[in-house]
């Protein structure tokens, strides 16, 4: 709407109420200023009365200012409500195999029966693939509230499943952490010590890496899609007739009817210049955006990082007391042969247990307060001014980061890319001008 004002579509605005226009003084600051370039030249509304003079724009002003502390005081109280609610054991998030009622949660039926039986199938070994069969042949779905669709087991909803400790009692939000088992009759679908056994057995079913072989870094995995079958390409190197190594994407699945199986990564990275060239030139009113984004994306991280902490940390709990166990029987061991054989699992306890402090430290150090890791408006302004040259002159690494940071995906034919999908934060920014194609 500014922008028509702008360019001379209106030069007058009617709205209910001042707060219906600005909320922050940033917005309220730029329609006193438009008022003031003549730009503006009437404001009408139903709940206040304006006059463009020296008074009215005052009056206006203090308008905003009114209903910048009416959000912001609504947002605080809101937040207090919430922690309160949740100190209490009350949380609003959609848990498989249990209702939620006024916040609490208490089993689902045969919903609940079958998810206890995944816990169990997970402790004995059985892959996520078998566990998944089982619980959808068994009839097991979950209704979302808001749409009434059913949603059945998969092995990506597993995954994070079998991670996340509320299945024992534990509730993990953004900023709080409670233990249902002492606010309420919480009946867990998995016990604590059988968690921590889950946890421990993902950690030791995992290969660790060869260290001694350096791996060639390819930019761009899992982001690159192919238009006919929808499948996430491979990348890797291809030698060309003349034994020069370049980079392929390239689609592996049997029944994609694409004739030519691969594109040059040079034609996928030529439009990202191209794009953030003409695309990505952000101001200061995006910098706001950027910022309300990233707090809220901070606490959704923030959520999902410290699952992954209480997951790593059962799993270093039962590494830790098995170390315990066995330290105790090798040295009552006699035989020389048990001995080493109880030695050398000690090592590889050791080992795992090392890598999981290691890990530890690293999703720790990952909690860190959005004031802390958010970009200065120099800083944001000057990326955005530089992003393409940066993707053009950084190395594999440099290209996957800065991409990774502003794209989702891209969805390619043969021959080129045909549409693509932006971070959420940067989609209500970037004009896609010259990308009619684009779903950014």
């Amino acid at each position: 709407m500014l922008s028509d004002i702008n360019k001379g579509v209106y030069d007058a605005i009617l709205a209910w109420n001042p707060d219906r226009l600005a909320r922050n003084m940033l917005e309220g600051g730029r329609l006193l200023d438009m008022i003031d370039q003549e730009q503006i030249k009437d404001l009408k509304f139903v709940t206040h009365y304006f006059t463009k003079d020296a008074n009215g724009k005052m009056l206006l002003g203090m308008a905003f200012v009114l209903s910048k502390q009416y959000s912001d005081d609504l947002s605080q109280k809101v937040t207090r409500g919430v922690r309160k609610s949740f100190a209490e054991g009350k949380s609003p998030i959609p848990k498989h195999g249990y209702l939620n009622e006024k916040g609490i949660y208490t089993p689902d039926g045969k919903n609940f029966e079958l998810i206890c039986d995944a816990w169990k199938m997970r402790l004995v070994g059985d892959s996520l693939q078998e566990i998944t069969d089982h619980l959808n042949s068994n009839g097991y779905s979950r209704i979302v509230k808001k749409d009434g669709r059913e949603i059945d087991m998969d092995t990506k909803i597993l995954t994070d499943l079998f991670k996340d400790p509320f299945y024992y009692g534990v509730l993990i939000q953004a900023r709080q952490t409670v233990d249902l088992r002492d606010l309420y009759s919480f009946e867990p679908a998995v016990s604590e010590e059988d968690y921590n056994q889950i946890q421990a057995q993902s950690t030791q079913r995992s290969k660790p890496l060869n260290t001694n072989r350096r791996l060639t870094f390819y930019p761009l995995k899992a982001m690159v899609k192919c238009s006919f079958c929808h499948h996430n390409m491979v990348v890797g190197p291809s030698t060309s007739k003349g034994g020069k190594k370049l980079l392929y994407y390239r689609c592996d699945n049997k029944n994609c009817s694409r004739k030519k199986k691969s594109i040059r990564a040079k034609i996928i990275f030529s439009w990202i210049y191209q794009f953030l060239e003409n695309n990505f030139s952000l101001t200061e009113e995006d910098y706001g955006k950027y910022y309300d984004h990233l707090t809220f994306l901070n606490d959704s991280s923030r959520q999902k990082l410290k699952i992954e902490i209480h997951s790593k940390q059962g799993s270093l709990k039962k590494i830790s007391s098995e170390m315990k166990e066995l330290g105790l029987q090798v040295v009552k061991e006699k035989n020389q042969v048990a001995k080493e054989v109880g030695g050398n699992k000690l090592t590889e306890l050791k080992s795992q247990k090392e890598e999981l402090e290691k890990a530890l430290k690293t999703l720790e150090g990952q909690l860190t307060d959005p004031e802390k890791t958010k970009l200065s408006l120099e800083e944001f302004l000057n990326f955005s001014k530089e992003a393409a040259v940066r993707v053009q002159a950084g190395g594999p690494e440099q290209k996957d980061i800065i991409c990774r940071q502003v794209f989702l995906n891209f969805v390619v034919d043969e021959e080129k890319v045909l549409s693509y999908q932006l971070k959420p934060v940067f989609k209500s920014m970037i004009k896609t001008r010259n990308n009619p194609s684009g779903r950014g």
